[in-house]
């Protein structure tokens, strides 16, 4: 199998940072594309209790906070290792699952959510969608 571009969606957590690690091996290894993926969750900019949208100026901090998160990452990447950063509003799971169809990756790496097996039950993980829904390999990095 031939890898030239790896997808990470990256949230901050030791998780993220943990499969980061892992594609930055495999892309030194393969010479691949590296494209950090932070999803703004749409159910955050909205106020849970009226499910009124927030104002546009909180739609573009929050996404500001997506790429200052990648922008650490990026900057941590091997020289050698080529990266793009992306920023987008959805919900994670399948955002994770379109962007890797549009770009045509060969292979996700993403860390595990961590969430407890009442929660994951209840609510699903992102993780656990993605394996079953992605059309390349997924690594999960615990």
């Amino acid at each position: 199998m031939d890898i030239k571009k790896i997808l990470v969606p990256i949230d901050g957590s030791d998780a993220s940072e943990r499969a980061f690690s892992y594609a930055v091996a495999f892309a030194k290894k393969t010479a691949a594309e590296l494209i950090l993926l932070y999803v703004v969750d749409a159910d955050v900019l909205m106020y849970p209790v009226y499910r009124v949208s927030l104002a546009e100026t909180d739609t573009a901090s929050v996404k500001k906070k997506g790429e200052d998160i990648l922008a650490l990452y990026a900057q941590d990447a091997p020289e050698d290792v080529k990266v793009r950063r992306m920023v987008t509003i959805g919900v994670p799971g399948s955002s994770i699952i379109r962007t890797a169809e549009a770009e045509g990756v060969d292979l996700i790496v993403m860390g595990n959510s961590g969430k407890g097996s009442v929660s994951s039950f209840v609510m699903g993980s992102v993780s656990h969608y993605t394996v079953h829904h992605a059309k390349c390999p997924v690594l999960i990095v615990k």
